[in-house]
């Protein structure tokens, strides 16, 4: 029996029964789109120190050559006091006051950082999440 010798009747059932199943199709690929969307975004955040591991892992080729130039300053500044004691003093204030302004530094970098994952910071630039509708 083909389709033409079908009564209109059938005809238009045919044709629900085939867009409720075209609908239905799409509706699971939606569904899949959208649940892959919420597993990337679920994947991406992770937590502020293993975001800066995930960096330092990433940026290691222009780490090490820091951690050498640092060992050798650092060896320089031992051979200085050792042939100069008069200067150790003054080389070790220094370097304690650089320090302490560097941890300054991080510490202000990190409660920013803080504050904008918690989305208690409002800036120019990032966007407070839109507020829920009132009923």
């Amino acid at each position: 029996m083909t389709t033409s010798a079908l009564p209109a009747k059938d005809f238009v059932l045919a044709e629900k029964d085939k867009e409720k199943f075209i609908l239905s199709q799409n509706i699971a690929a939606l569904t899949a789109a959208r649940n892959a969307t919420l597993e990337q975004y679920g994947q991406a955040a992770t937590s502020i120190p293993a975001a800066l591991v995930d960096l330092k892992w990433q940026n290691r080729r222009e780490i090490y050559p820091l951690l050498i130039k640092e060992e050798v300053y650092g060896a320089v500044l031992n051979e200085i006091m050792l042939r100069h004691p008069q200067l150790k003093a003054k080389i070790m204030a220094r370097i304690e006051a650089n320090y302490q302004h560097i941890k300054a530094r991080e510490n202000a970098t990190l409660t920013l950082m803080r504050q904008l994952a918690d989305g208690e910071l409002k800036t120019s630039c990032v966007l407070a999440p839109p507020a829920a509708p009132q009923p």
